[in-house]
């Protein structure tokens, strides 16, 4: 009896510790970039169109692994709320992954798709693209963006499984 619940015990702390996991592979701050905001919903006519200056001052990102081949993408929003795309409900799949470029597609199924792209450029600057397309029922303001950041750090071998 000892033993069989020395062994439960023992399942459950590892699994604790295995979900548990994660590690940090990318920051990166204050993107900036275009818009576009077509007239449905909330978008009268007269506010309808591109906004040459989407921003997110302040704004956080942050790519962490969750696991064998899990992923999260944390941020901080324009409200300065902390937020982690798997835990609102997202999806977070890698498309991509090259030496100095790693591209994540985030889903929230019926609502949005955005994709965050981490690269080191051709001079070592660090930064990341993301792309928003977000639409729906669900949504209140549809919206299609690409915005960019610069990046504190990225790394890639944290990538290798």
């Amino acid at each position: 009896m000892k033993k069989s619940i020395f062994a439960l015990v023992l399942i459950l702390l590892s699994s604790y510790s295995i979900s548990s996991y994660s590690m940090d592979i990318a920051e990166c701050s204050n993107p900036s970039g275009k818009a576009y905001y077509p007239e449905i919903g909330l978008i009268t006519k007269k506010d309808a169109g591109w906004d040459q200056n989407e921003k997110i001052t302040g704004g956080i990102v942050k790519l962490s692994k969750r696991g064998k081949n899990k992923y999260d993408i944390l941020f901080v929003d324009a409200t300065k709320r902390i937020i982690s795309s798997v835990e609102d409900g997202g999806t977070v799949l890698m498309l991509s992954k090259g030496e100095k470029s790693v591209a994540f597609l985030v889903v929230y199924m019926g609502k949005t798709a955005e994709i965050f792209t981490f690269l080191t450029n051709n001079s070592g600057k660090s930064e990341y693209i993301h792309v928003t397309s977000r639409a729906g029922d669900d949504v209140i303001i549809t919206k299609s963006s690409v915005m960019r950041g610069d990046c504190q750090y990225i790394n890639f071998n944290a990538l290798k499984n």
